[in-house]
């Protein structure tokens, strides 16, 4: 408060005691819970059906008791302090006396804020009401207001004993209270009070520390707002910088893009002109060969029809000769001819320039076609059906392909005979082209579009037997061509294929087609009972002796080179030779294992043991490599295929004991085609089944009718032709896929 009464109206801004609704001096001012002040009329204008009220300055919503804005709490400070704004505006004027009227005014009422005479006064303090006034001279009362303002204040009144003034303060209920109030609603010891000077000397201090708190936040709260400030002006700036940095990049853009699409268009117009005059070129020179032909064709007519007209016998056989050669070579000229070139020009145009850097592009011939839906192996007697599509099929013209494009196509078939092709036009950017193979082996497909390859051709598709037994060859016996207890087929490097025979003790070589090539038998080896082949790079064939539980290595022409194993191998079944290490991988039946060698027969590893875990055998039988390394066993007493790396590590398993898809009944043979598909002799099930590398069923290969009985082994050719031994048949069979 201020600190002289007559320096108040300078200390306090008069804008203080406004209301900020009305802009007039308050008028009973009530006060928000958020500290802000306003008139009761004001407020009540403010208060909502919901029983609130929303600051206009903070924007706060307060709830309002039951008795609505009167039930708001008074500001008695503004209050006070505008009867004391009052009273310093008129310290300088004359007073009269607030009870006669008439007298100067001596004393002051501390209590009720009137001033009285002598006489008055003396009245005033000895009514009941007011006995108990506190009277002040008024030259003491304005010296007090000016050192202590507050000293001078009227007192409180307790709101719920009004003939009483606020003395305690209720700690408890954290509010002021009267004497009465402690008799009767605050007594000890529930409530604890004390006296109000007490209460708000503490308070006072609180409210020091609560101000300097304030000041800080004020403080940041101004800085915080300079910084705003600051990046509003900075804003506008920067806005007008960068406007001028972007309205001169535009500038340059346009200047940019204005000289690429100049020179882009130059370079389409160039093309354009180009290809103008190279088709003049051609077409005049084209032009004047026909010129030629038809002036030799109209001179050669117009003679020989006046000679026959006009000349005598004589006259006309003395030039038979020449007449009859002339003729004859001018009807060897071609003259039912196509024009060289097109007149098919045009310019495509580009939707957005800036992505490709180009307007368009200049088209010289209707419609770009590439060779599309080739299957690249048929069967014979089946149609080949392939079509070519417009490469630009979004903007073509089933007119102009009509009528400018000529497609011609064509077969050549493995003899070098050329084979014809139906070519039929779809009318709506693709034709479809077809003919049919009678012949197995390479064909090759040419499309042309105006004489001139499309994309994509020639097209070679490679045409194999029917699907499903193509052949077989053998019957029970030991004579050569047949066979008895067939077991592993292994594919030669040449193509021919070599089966090893348990019971006759040998090993036969055959083509495909069942010729036989060549017997292997070693004299020197007692009891020699091959189980299955491997063949090495350099041609050695390494095959295991089931008898003498060995593998025998000898060379192509038969020679024997070393046998190796005996006493290491308990029950020599399948084996396979690694393409990427070249190590000898070996079945051992009765040990449940694979042994690894080298191929001069140096022990390596071993890995496997009898069980049903992932990397455990029961009696594993055939086993093969493919090209990455990784090994595939079948492991028949446990019905299933399991695949390794090349060290033994076990990777996945496949199979299970049925005869559904999927599913095994002790497989026997398997092996692996060049694209990775893998192939069991599911030899219990009586069917030839193939998978995918990762073990996905696929199909079966051989057909219920016609099938196998007890398959064992099985091999896969370059063609995907699958080569069966079929041990219950005593035969070979041969099946595509």
């Amino acid at each position: 408060m201020a600190s002289s009464g007559s320096q108040l109206p300078e200390q306090i801004d008069e804008n203080f005691l406004l209301c900020g609704i009305c802009c007039e001096r308050y008028k009973n001012p009530k006060i928000l819970p958020c500290l802000h002040s306003f008139c009761e009329p004001c407020l009540g204008k403010l208060a909502d059906e919901m029983g609130t009220i929303t600051c206009p300055v903070c924007r706060r919503v307060h709830e309002l008791t039951d008795n609505g804005v009167a039930g708001i709490q008074v500001n008695i400070f503004l209050n006070d302090l505008i009867a004391l704004f009052e009273e310093q505006k008129s310290v300088n004027t004359s007073k009269k006396c607030d009870g006669c009227e008439q007298g100067d005014v001596t004393k002051h009422c501390t209590v009720c804020s009137f001033e009285f005479c002598s006489n008055c006064a003396m009245t005033h303090g000895k009514l009941p009401a007011t006995k108990y006034h506190h009277l002040l001279g008024f030259d003491e009362y304005m010296a007090a207001k000016s050192a202590n303002p507050a000293s001078v204040q009227p007192p409180v009144y307790c709101n719920t004993h009004p003939e009483y003034q606020v003395k305690f303060y209720c700690d408890t209920c954290n509010m002021a209270i009267c004497p009465m109030c402690t008799a009767l609603d605050h007594s000890k010891p529930e409530h604890l009070y004390r006296c109000v000077k007490d209460a708000a000397k503490d308070f006072t201090k609180n409210l020091h520390v609560v101000i300097d708190k304030v000041k800080v936040k004020e403080t940041e709260a101004n800085n915080s707002k300079l910084k705003v400030q600051q990046i509003f002006e900075s804003l506008e700036k920067c806005f007008q910088r960068e406007e001028e940095s972007l309205r001169k990049h535009i500038r340059q853009t346009i200047d940019e893009i204005t000289r690429l699409v100049q020179e882009n268009g130059k370079k389409l117009l160039t093309e354009l002109k180009g290809v103008l005059d190279k088709r003049k070129v051609n077409l005049t020179a084209q032009l004047k060969e026909l010129d030629i032909a038809e002036n030799d064709l109209t001179s050669t007519r117009e003679y020989v029809e006046k000679l026959v007209h006009y000349g005598n016998v004589s006259q006309l056989m003395s030039t038979k000769r020449r007449v009859d050669h002339q003729t004859e070579e001018l009807l060897k000229v071609q003259t039912q001819v196509e024009p060289v070139e097109s007149d098919y020009m045009k310019f495509q145009p580009y939707d957005d320039f800036c992505r490709g850097k180009s307007l368009g592009t200049m088209k010289f011939i209707p419609m770009v076609f590439k060779v599309d839906s080739v299957t690249p192996t048929v069967r014979v007697g089946d149609d080949i059906t392939c079509s070519i599509r417009s490469a630009n099929e979004s903007n073509f013209n089933t007119e102009e392909v009509s009528h400018r494009v000529k497609v011609e196509a064509e077969m050549k078939t493995p003899d070098g005979n050329t084979q014809k092709v139906e070519v039929k036009d779809n009318e709506n950017g693709t034709m479809t082209l077809k003919t049919r193979v009678d012949v197995e082996g390479k064909h090759e497909l040419s499309v042309t579009v105006c004489k001139k390859p499309v994309e994509g051709s020639p097209v070679n598709i490679k045409v194999i037997a029917k699907k499903g037994l193509m052949c077989k060859f053998g019957e029970k016996g030991s004579e050569i061509g047949q066979f008895n207890s067939v077991q592993g087929i292994t594919m030669i490097r040449n193509g021919d294929v070599l089966v090893a025979e348990h019971s006759n003790q040998r090993l036969q070589s055959l083509n495909v087609n069942g010729r036989h090539l060549k017997m292997f038998k070693f004299a020197n080896i007692n009891n020699f009972s091959p189980y299955d082949a491997a063949v090495s790079v350099n041609g050695n064939v390494f095959t295991t002796d089931t008898q003498n539980n060995e593998v025998v290595v000898c060379d192509e022409n038969g020679e024997l080179i070393r046998c190796f194993g005996n006493g290491k191998i308990q029950g020599s079944r399948g084996i396979a030779i690694n393409p990427v290490n070249g190590r000898v991988y070996v079945v051992d039946n009765n040990a449940h294992c694979i042994h690894i060698y080298d191929q001069d027969g140096n022990h390596i590893k071993s890995f496997g043991s009898k069980g049903s875990q992932k990397g455990q055998f029961s009696y594993p039988y055939f086993v093969c490599i493919d090209n990455t390394g990784n090994v595939y066993v079948s492991d028949s007493g446990n019905h299933r295929i399991q695949v390794f790396n090349g060290d033994g590590q076990f990777l996945y398993t496949f199979g299970s004991r049925g005869s559904g898809d999927g599913q095994m009944n002790f497989p026997r043979g398997v092996a692996v085609g060049k694209d990775g598909h893998v192939y069991v002799a599911d030899c219990h099930n009586h069917r030839i089944v193939k998978y995918e590398s990762n073990g996905k069923f696929v199909c079966r290969i051989d057909e219920v009718s016609g099938g196998v009985n007890y398959p064992t082994g099985v091999c896969v050719t370059d063609d995907d032709r699958v080569i069966v031994g079929d041990y219950g048949n005593s035969c070979i069979k041969v099946f595509t896929q």
